[in-house]
């Protein structure tokens, strides 16, 4: 009989009969240990990203302008501001011929050169370097993951007393579970997204940009809240960018929790009664269809073959061994479903056992 005929064939009213005389208790034992890892720095780093794009695309330039006086034959370019300099210092005119024109003994030559070594260049730089660093801190911790380990220990006891047997059942099953906590975005993985960062800030390390500043000085806080910085969006967001990277390179990265907790649960309690019940009864049914075997039995069986017809002791045990060969198989088959109604049984209870104690997380 598989397990489906056996329950719908259950006598009801023996089985609440069963439960409610049933002394029985059950306890649920929880341990979980959670780990609590902060990646909002993902977040934020993604979002800092395009800004710190435009600005090193479109990098600041300023215009340095150097003056030097030099020997006439060193001058390069004559320029406005050679002549109103010369005029201004008479004293570095060789000499004026008759028709007029002027012979510079020095000449105040003007060079202009763009650059971007500007302070507001320099923090980018510094940004995108103490950005690298905590970049690789960050890959260098543990595990970036958040989950939650769950043992989960159920301890049912039962007795049941009766005119004439006493039946108890100790029964302990542990489930062991691991939920874990994936920042994804976008479809993307953890591991693809920190992975697209380090990818991106290492294309700004070798922009043609941060390496014109490789000789510049480092900026370090506070910073100097200039117009730009203040007022540029692109700067505006990298200023967040900078306070947030201080602030968390002090902030715990992860934290590990413990907890226990012990309950009940009438309701699975009563599925654990049932599972008793189902005990018991196969155990009767085993008992009860169990033959006794003695030696009355065994005479008789011989004597009947023997005075009936020719039958010789090569032949009694043929057959006597053929039918009891066949008996075993179909005892063994019947083991065999009472185990797997138990299988089956334990194996429905696990899993809304398992939903169940989900609930208590």
């Amino acid at each position: 009989m598989n397990i489906v005929d056996y329950i719908n064939n259950l006598n009801k009213d023996k089985v609440t009969k069963f439960i409610e005389s049933t002394s029985s208790d059950i306890t649920i034992k929880s341990d979980i240990e959670r780990k609590v890892s902060d990646t909002s720095w993902i977040d934020m780093v993604e979002e800092c990203i395009p800004y710190l794009d435009n600005i090193i695309r479109n990098p600041r330039r300023f215009i340095v302008q150097e003056e030097n006086i030099v020997p006439i034959e060193k001058a390069k370019v004559v320029t406005e501001e050679s002549i109103r300099h010369l005029a201004q210092n008479t004293n570095l005119i060789q000499e004026v011929h008759d028709d007029g024109t002027v012979i510079p003994l020095k000449l105040l030559n003007v060079y202009r050169e763009e650059t971007i070594d500007l302070y507001e260049n320099r923090f980018i730089k510094s940004l995108v370097d103490n950005l690298y660093m905590f970049v690789q801190n960050k890959l260098n911790e543990s595990d970036q993951k958040s989950y939650a380990k769950i043992k989960n220990v159920v301890t049912y006891e039962g007795v049941k007393h009766e005119k004439y047997a006493d039946f108890k059942i100790n029964v302990t099953l542990e489930g062991n579970y691991s939920d874990e906590l994936e920042a994804s975005k976008d479809g993307h993985t953890l591991e693809e997204r920190i992975e697209h960062i380090r990818d991106v800030i290492g294309a700004f390390r070798s922009s043609t940009f941060i390496k014109g500043l490789k000789e510049s000085s480092p900026v370090r806080s506070p910073i100097r809240k200039t117009n730009v910085i203040l007022k540029e969006p692109n700067f505006i967001k990298a200023l967040e960018l900078w306070e947030y990277l201080e602030k968390n390179n002090i902030k715990p990265v992860t934290s590990i929790e413990h907890e226990s907790t012990t309950s009940k649960d009438n309701d699975i309690k009563e599925k654990y009664d049932f599972g008793f019940f189902i005990s018991t009864d196969a155990l009767r049914k085993e008992t009860s269809d169990t033959p006794v075997y003695n030696e009355a039995i065994i005479s008789k069986l011989v004597q009947d073959f023997v005075y009936s017809g020719d039958v010789t002791e090569t032949e009694f045990k043929k057959l006597l061994n053929k039918e009891f060969k066949e008996a075993s198989k179909r005892k063994q088959k019947e083991e065999n479903n009472v185990k797997k109604c138990f299988k089956d049984f334990f194996a429905d209870f696990e899993k809304k056992s398992r939903k169940a104690i989900s609930l208590l997380k």
